[in-house]
């Protein structure tokens, strides 16, 4: 049997969630092709051997909800993935994409790609995949379409409904884009312009990823008070589609103290929809902070116009206090995370204008000061252009672990390639998730604390996100299938990054192999970059 990689005297999880069993792997090009007792290969004659005693052997892990749109296009290494054993990820979430670009859509696109220094030299989807597909990439890569961007390129800033002309556009974009590839739809209705979108309006590009079978991916309308009522409303979409619809909500929380403790609930209500026939299920990052835009604090209505006069309007004293008045009574369906869990949980991670700043929360920030926090958030979103960014202490840990116990709900990062040291993907303070996420369930939720036996965390971390992806011969080591292997050691697995110093790689990932090649050997990137864009067929 001539390979080229042996993986050897390791016990292996496969990602189906059957019993760890010891097996070597063998791998042929970029395929697995033997997977047993192969004490008879003269590992000699084998140019590369991984040995894994007192190892586990599982599959690459798979990614379902990255963001990694622009980052890729700086460094495809993806190193803040790679190193924690991701092989594959996918992006394009949350609504927020980088095509289409049109006229309308530029300013949207362009702040997202400011962030990490570029600007667009595309205009399609299909544009967008070729200029990915150009880079030296790490681990695989997929994208969704985002409906921000579908929006923004047809309708800008504006907070009116599409004309049916414009519903059309929009249509006919999101064609194009599942067309070249894109793996389906995503929304962020927390986000301008989705904010504005009424339910009808997501349900008509529902129903056209329905129609291709593609997957609509969808960061409801609101995490917090008005759970329940959100879930509703992206399980309606999914039922209006009609055949072909898979539903994945995006990183499931309860992330308010209204609906704390109700974790279980949302679960129950997901699995109600599945036994009743509904293609549905959910993703999750293994944290009980959120990350995100600190411009969420600000009322739709003041989200509905280009971003320089949004920032005019945030030094207007009258505009201030109607936020003011806004952020005390709620607005119906708005996540308002200044009322809950309010300024002490809200946690500045970048700001352009000040990077001193990062690390602290917005009352410690006005309290040092002797000034009001949403006077401190308002000015630094005009000074930063609404690019400030934060972390979001909102939920409790019996909700996280009543989530992870569920077989079906994958893992998540909710982050894109970072690099430490690096002068742009180092930037601020992220959220530990982008280094943390695999190891932190490997190590937190099933040695330490017993949450979830290791075969299922393998299986939500693989073959659960694969099949949701529609990859094929990935997420599992068996004969045939993609040779995206990890090796770790279960003793010492563990996520190093904290809120406070995030960019450190994790501990006990020793292995990652993408496509046939190790790609991370000793815990650290041999240099080779042997992952591929993965359109959708």
């Amino acid at each position: 049997m001539a390979l080229d990689l042996l993986v050897r005297d390791g016990l292996l999880v496969d990602g189906t969630g059957a019993p760890a069993r010891p097996a070597d792997v063998g791998v042929a090009g970029d395929r697995i092709v033997a997977v047993g007792d192969l004490s008879a290969v003269d590992a000699s004659q084998v140019p590369a051997v991984v040995d894994a005693v007192g190892l586990v052997v599982a599959p690459g892990f798979v990614d379902p909800h990255g963001h990694s749109d622009g980052t890729v296009l700086v460094d495809g290494a993806l190193a803040s993935h790679l190193l924690q054993g991701y092989t594959t990820q996918l992006s394009g979430n949350c609504g927020d994409t980088l095509a289409p670009v049109t006229a309308r859509s530029r300013e949207h696109v362009g702040i997202a790609l400011a962030e990490v220094g570029l600007e667009p030299g595309w205009r399609t989807f299909a544009e967008y995949l070729d200029a990915v597909e150009a880079v030296s990439l790490g681990p695989n890569v997929a994208f969704l379409c985002g409906h921000n961007t579908l929006r923004s390129a047809v309708l800008g800033t504006s907070h009116a409904p599409p004309a049916p002309d414009e519903s059309a556009a929009m249509a006919r974009h999101l064609e194009e884009a599942l067309d070249a590839g894109a793996a389906g739809l995503s929304t962020g209705l927390i986000y301008p312009p989705g904010i504005h979108a009424r339910p009808d309006e997501v349900a008509a590009l529902v129903r056209v990823a329905a129609r291709r079978g593609a997957l609509y991916a969808s960061h409801i309308r609101n995490e917090s008070a008005g759970l329940f009522a959100a879930l509703d409303e992206a399980l309606d979409a999914a039922r209006a589609a009609g055949e072909g619809a898979r539903l994945q909500v995006s990183h499931l929380k309860a992330a308010d103290s209204a609906v704390h403790g109700r974790a279980a609930e949302a679960v129950r209500l997901l699995g109600s929809a599945r036994e009743a026939g509904l293609d549905v299920s959910a993703d999750q990052y293994p944290y009980a902070a959120a990350a995100t835009a600190l411009h969420t604090v600000l009322p739709p209505w003041l989200l509905a116009v280009p971003v320089d006069e949004t920032a005019r309007a945030l030094r207007d004293r009258a505009v201030r206090e109607r936020v003011r008045r806004e952020i005390a009574s709620g607005l119906p369906g708005w996540e308002d995370a200044a009322a809950d869990p309010g300024w002490d949980g809200l946690v500045l991670t970048s700001s352009p204008t000040r990077p001193d700043l990062a690390g602290r929360s917005l009352s410690e920030i006005a309290d040092e000061a002797g000034r009001d926090p949403l006077d401190v958030a308002c000015d630094l979103l005009a000074d930063d252009g609404l690019t400030t960014q934060m972390t979001i202490h909102c939920m409790v840990e019996a909700d996280v672990e009543a989530i992870m116990a569920v077989p079906w709900i994958s893992v998540c990062t909710d982050a894109g390639g970072r690099r430490p040291g690096h002068p742009v993907l180092d930037a601020g303070l992220p959220h530990p998730r982008a280094y943390g996420s695999a190891p932190r369930v490997l190590g937190r939720y099933v040695r330490e604390r017993r949450t979830l036996p290791l075969e299922t965390a393998i299986s939500k971390l693989t073959s659960v996100p694969a099949e949701r992806l529609g990859l094929p011969g990935r997420g599992v080591v068996r004969e045939g299938a993609f040779a995206d292997l990890v090796v770790l050691d279960p003793a010492t697995v563990d996520d190093r990054a904290t809120y406070a110093r995030p960019a450190v790689p994790p501990a006990g990932i020793g292995t990652v192999v993408v496509n046939g090649t190790i790609a991370v050997r000793g815990g650290a990137e041999t240099g080779a970059r042997p992952g591929r864009l993965l359109r959708r067929a």
